[in-house]
């Protein structure tokens, strides 16, 4: 009994401690929210329109921002704004017909510009806007020598509003209303041919040229960097796309019209072809790490017989016709070593020699005399001359190791 009242003040003095601590930790701490910025995320450092898309979207708008060249080369089913990021190389005149029947059926395609006006070869570098008679021009102006001052550069290295464009203020046609819109000043557009509907232009050039054709529009802006993920948010940017999309209720931003790498292209086109592929290549490499059938154990070879040895060795002499030359030297060489080893050889005549090397090598002292001084006729006899040739010098290394 009295240990069931101890276990429960011990319990009762931990849940006040708790309390305590609990209350202590209130009253001495504020909770407050603070905000991180984090910098931009990997989708919007790889998608420049991320924002734009997400804008149009929290309009009531159906956008969607897509990567590749589809878009431009099969434009959708049914009306709406095509917002081409990079315009990039021109189309084939086949699919570029295609692409401006979409835009008679009441679409509107909204580009920009790659490339400067050449007027060497009388071309911007895209057949659609030649077509319209766009003739950009991309002017620098500041000089690339001058640096700015150091009043207008910001604490983190970044250049502050001053270096920024000023806005251009022009009236909407639909509405009238007066919006400021801070497009660059290196890019400007010329109407060369005078057919834009609409402009947008300063004392220097055009910012924006809008044509119509048929029921829909194209639409030209210098620089469509006012609608990027860092820019969008200033000044009346974000109106100005949402009064160019107009009645459009889809919208498709193409922020990249090159080229995919071929493996994307591939898995985009036919995964199940890819997937087929890459299951035979490890089907492949898991069988070649299979053994099929026993294992060969590897034999000794036998080892040649002296005498086919030499036979070799004197058919491919003969055939080359260094038997005579190579015959002489070993008669040479063979004699001179016998002397060495047996000075008495010195002494005695060629035929005493020959019988004194005979009865010690244990050949006939005929045999010995061909060998060290005679000659031979054909083949077969040049082979025996040879091997009688080979026994006396290996005689004479039994001779030399039996001494050693």
């Amino acid at each position: 009994m009295g240990s069931r009242l101890t276990w429960a003040l011990i319990g009762v003095l931990l849940l006040l401690l708790a309390g305590w601590g609990v209350q202590w930790f209130f009253a001495n701490h504020e909770q407050r929210s603070r905000e991180i910025v984090e910098g931009m995320s990997p989708l919007a450092k790889r998608n420049p329109l991320l924002a734009a898309e997400r804008f149009l979207n929290r309009i009531g708008l159906d956008a969607e921002s897509i990567s590749g060249r589809d878009r431009l080369l099969t434009p959708p089913a049914e009306p709406g704004l095509l917002l081409v990021y990079r315009l990039g190389v021109s189309l084939p005149p086949e699919r570029e017909q295609v692409l401006l029947g979409w835009v008679r059926q009441g679409g509107h395609l909204l580009i920009t510009p790659q490339e400067a006006w050449d007027d060497a070869a009388q071309s911007s570098g895209n057949s659609l806007l030649d077509a319209l008679g766009v003739h950009p021009q991309f002017v620098d102006p500041q000089p690339r020598d001058e640096t700015p001052p150091a009043d207008q550069t910001a604490d983190d290295g970044n250049l502050s509003s001053r270096e920024k464009p000023a806005p251009v203020l022009f009236e909407l046609p639909a509405t009238g209303d007066q919006i400021g819109v801070a497009f660059s000043a290196r890019r400007l557009l010329f109407d060369s041919q005078g057919r834009a509907d609409w402009t947008v232009e300063t004392e220097a050039g055009a910012h924006l040229l809008q044509y119509r054709l048929g029921q829909g529009r194209i639409t030209v802006i210098g620089d469509l960097e006012i609608f990027a993920n860092a820019a969008i948010g200033e000044q009346d940017h974000a109106l100005l796309l949402a009064r160019l999309v107009g009645q459009q209720r889809r919208a498709w931003l193409l922020y990249s019209s090159d080229m995919p790498p071929l493996p994307q292209l591939l898995w985009r086109l036919a995964p199940g072809l890819v997937i087929s592929l890459a299951s035979l290549g490890l089907l492949l490499v898991w069988s070649l790490t299979r053994r099929s059938g026993p294992v060969i154990t590897p034999g000794q070879a036998a080892r040649r017989n002296l005498m086919e040895h030499l036979a070799a060795v004197s058919r491919y002499l003969w055939r080359t016709d260094q038997a005579a030359a190579t015959f002489g030297q070993s008669q040479a060489a063979l004699e001179q070593a016998w002397r060495q080893r047996h000075p008495v050889l010195g002494t005695l005549e060629q035929g005493e020699r020959c019988q004194w090397i005979a009865q010690h090598a244990g050949l006939s002292p005929p045999a010995v005399e061909r060998a060290l001084y005679g000659g031979y006729q054909g083949e077969q006899a040049f082979i025996q001359v040879t091997a009688v040739q080979q026994r006396l010098a290996a005689r004479l290394h039994i001779q030399e190791k039996t001494r050693g």
